[in-house]
């Protein structure tokens, strides 16, 4: 049975990003979150086990409300993290991933955030080296990070040649959102209650997102090939 595989840095990303093909992929995707151990919050820095468990208790819940399955790799992120990433670890995690997977999503890397690069530097291996490139490999706009970025399609152009190095024949997609998709967006990402309301800038992303496809709201992804 084909599937779709959901690769997040942390708790939240996935909803921010790809909230579009979260709901076209319901019932059929697994998410991986990668760094869900953190001290991060609105309120600042917290103690990680408090943090850690109401960060995968959102995630949990809200993935399972779309029918999404999840999967959690227990890293540190950035705000509590001392040594540096193992990534034999979490490539032999993604090696015991069952199915086949026909698309894999992954961060595109806005803002140069250190987890989010390293997401989407092993998302490559995997698709390349696991899967033989075959599935359909996306990659999602960072939110809230690309919509705070003034020059964003300088950022996302540069992202794409920097990509195209190891990955051939790439091209923007544009996922149309009807109103009551926004809505449902907005809804599920103020349920990360440990974290900033970001609703008005993910309005304001999808706004201006779907001005360059004609539509009221839409989410770009970048892909190596054109997604049926």
């Amino acid at each position: 049975m084909t599937s779709t595989l959901f690769l997040s840095p942390h708790p939240d990303d996935l909803v921010y990003s790809a909230f579009s093909a979260l709901v076209e992929q319901s019932g059929a995707g697994t998410a991986v979150i990668f760094f869900n151990v953190s001290r991060f919050t609105k309120h600042g820095l917290l103690p990680k086990y408090f943090v850690t468990t109401m960060r995968t208790l959102e995630e949990r819940i809200i993935l399972t409300h779309l029918r999404i399955k999840s999967s959690f790799l227990w890293m540190e992120d950035s705000s509590s993290r001392t040594d540096p990433i193992d990534r034999q670890n979490i490539v032999t995690k993604l090696n015991r991933l069952r199915g086949t997977f026909r698309y894999i999503f992954c961060p595109l890397g806005i803002s140069g955030h250190p987890d989010h690069l390293a997401v989407r530097s092993i998302a490559i291996d995997y698709w390349r080296l696991k899967c033989a490139g075959k599935p359909t490999l996306c990659f999602y706009e960072d939110l809230p990070y690309a919509a705070k970025v003034k020059e964003i399609e300088v950022e996302v152009e540069s992202c794409v040649s920097e990509l195209s190095r190891s990955c051939d024949n790439l091209s923007i997609c544009y996922e149309p959102m009807s109103i009551d998709q926004l809505k449902r967006k907005v809804v599920f990402s103020r349920l990360y209650l440990t974290q900033n309301d970001q609703s008005k800038l993910l309005k304001k992303h999808a706004q201006a997102i779907g001005k360059k496809c004609g539509q009221a709201y839409a989410e770009r992804y970048v892909c190596s090939e054109e997604p049926e």
